[in-house]
């Protein structure tokens, strides 16, 4: 929805399916038909599998190799992806359409990223889209928990363990090595945990900049970056129960992007920007809704006549910074009166665009950067660790943000290492292992020989990568 309160709203629908968003786009907007087919062959181009496995390899080649490759300009010309990653979403769609609404259309995704389009690169927007409209999403039977639920028992057979609650306050080192973590921070519940190997999905700059002293922490070629990429921006989180079916509430499946104006760029940067008491003033510039209870089939069988409705939004961190110290629900009423403002804005909002909700909310809650710092451990409330804009995902710096840490005994998996996203950070705890394994580039072919037994050759080229 653009201008959503405004008399001027507008509504589109976003089609999944191969080549069915760029065809639905031609359709509406016929006049722009050159600049669509041509900005969607350049989207094919980033994610080629080729380029994005040029992507991957950058993380596993050695570091010596990466620079000669940098220094002939090899990854540029060997790779779309990272050829294309020079441009941004905002300067590629505008070269190539006009129309306002569809420059908004073509570059609403990023707004996934926490980001304007100014400051995204073209690639992992190509990388979101063939993921998500290509191919369509999908959501996990029984809700997300089922993922820690099914994971568990597997690691626990394999002889691991999975502690809850076990804080690590700090990693081990002597001489310059990694050689476990210390669980806890008060002296008499500090208990240490040895081990020749420590992997850290707690972030880069968590890791470096808070858990390793920093004479270790320098021997990391990613220590520059903790630098020169800061951390990503928070959300702003609405969780709304409801009584009644999600039928009968008109929730579905689909994801809603409400925006209240027509220009994507000003509206993720002044969201962010603007002194926050502005933009209070006036209705909440964007939001996204999502029903888990409409998304789940298993839902209506566990809690019938009840549906769920969760509402995320950007935020900055400076305007709740000052309660980033007391533990959750111990901030006191400053802090719940500036949070619940924004909730209530948002609230009031949904409940005018979709009236069959305003009767039957039953509880509300909000949650700001500072929530997510508390939960998530994330510097600043960064809901993705380290900004994903353009200044991480070239050839030099991809290179850099890489499972191996560079210090004896660490490695990094998780959203840092490639991109956010759940089938990212897959893929990052895949590269992980690889090297853990001594099987840099073995173990991708016996992952694809395994497949072939159980299932056959995959279709198509595509199919290997999503």
């Amino acid at each position: 929805m653009l201008d959503a309160m405004s008399p001027s709203r507008r509504e589109y629908t976003i089609s999944s399916g191969p080549d069915a968003f760029e065809n639905q786009l031609i359709k509406q907007f016929p006049d722009e038909a050159q600049g669509i087919k041509e900005f969607f062959r350049l989207l094919k181009r980033a994610y080629n599998p080729r380029g994005t496995m040029a992507w991957f390899a950058t993380k596993l080649l050695p570091l010596w190799f990466n620079k000669v490759l940098q220094f002939f300009g090899l990854p540029r010309l060997l790779s779309d992806f990272y050829a294309l990653g020079e441009r941004s979403v905002k300067e590629a769609i505008e070269s190539h359409v006009k129309n306002k609404d569809l420059q908004f259309l073509l570059s609403y995704s990023t707004a996934g990223f926490l980001a304007p389009p100014s400051r995204v690169c073209l690639s992992t927007m190509a990388l979101l889209h063939v993921h998500c409209c290509e191919y369509g999403s999908c959501y996990p039977v029984g809700g997300a928990s089922e993922m820690p639920y099914r994971i568990v028992p597997v690691i626990e057979r394999s002889g691991g363990r999975v502690l809850m609650k076990a804080n690590v306050s700090q990693i081990l080192t002597e001489g310059g090595k990694v050689v476990g973590v210390r669980v806890g921070n008060k002296e008499n519940s500090m208990v240490d945990i040895h081990a020749p190997i420590v992997i850290s999905d707690a972030g880069m700059q968590n890791t470096l900049l808070d858990l390793l002293p920093e004479r270790v922490a320098k021997k990391s070629p990613a220590w520059p970056l903790m630098k020169t990429i800061k951390p990503s921006y928070g959300n702003i989180s609405v969780f709304v129960g409801l009584r009644g079916t999600p039928e009968e509430l008109g929730l579905t499946a689909q994801n809603i992007w409400i925006h209240n104006g027509s220009d994507l760029q000003k509206i993720v940067t002044e969201s962010v920007a603007a002194p926050f008491q502005d933009v209070l003033a006036k209705p909440y510039p964007s939001f996204f809704l999502s029903s888990s209870a409409a998304k789940d089939p298993s839902w209506k069988n566990r809690y019938p006549d009840r549906s769920t409705l969760s509402i995320l939004s950007t935020a900055p961190y400076s305007a709740f910074s000052q309660w980033s110290g007391p533990s959750t629900k111990k901030r006191g009423d400053d802090y719940n009166a500036l949070k619940n403002a924004i909730g209530q804005n948002i609230i009031e909002q949904v409940t005018t665009l979709f009236p069959k909700l305003k009767n039957a909310i039953d509880y509300v809650t909000v949650g700001s950067p500072v929530t997510i710092e508390h939960y998530l451990s994330t510097r600043e409330g960064g809901t993705y660790n380290m900004e994903h804009d353009m200044t991480r995902f070239g050839p030099e710096q991809s290179a850099l943000l890489r499972p191996e840490s560079g210090i004896e005994g660490l490695y990094f998996t998780g959203q840092d290492v490639i991109t956010c996203g759940f089938a990212s950070c897959l893929y990052s705890g895949f590269l992980c292992a690889s090297i853990i394994l001594k099987k840099r580039y073995r173990l991708l072919w016996e992952l694809f020989n395994l497949h072939r037994k159980l299932y056959g050759l995959p279709e198509g080229r595509n199919d290997l990568f999503f």
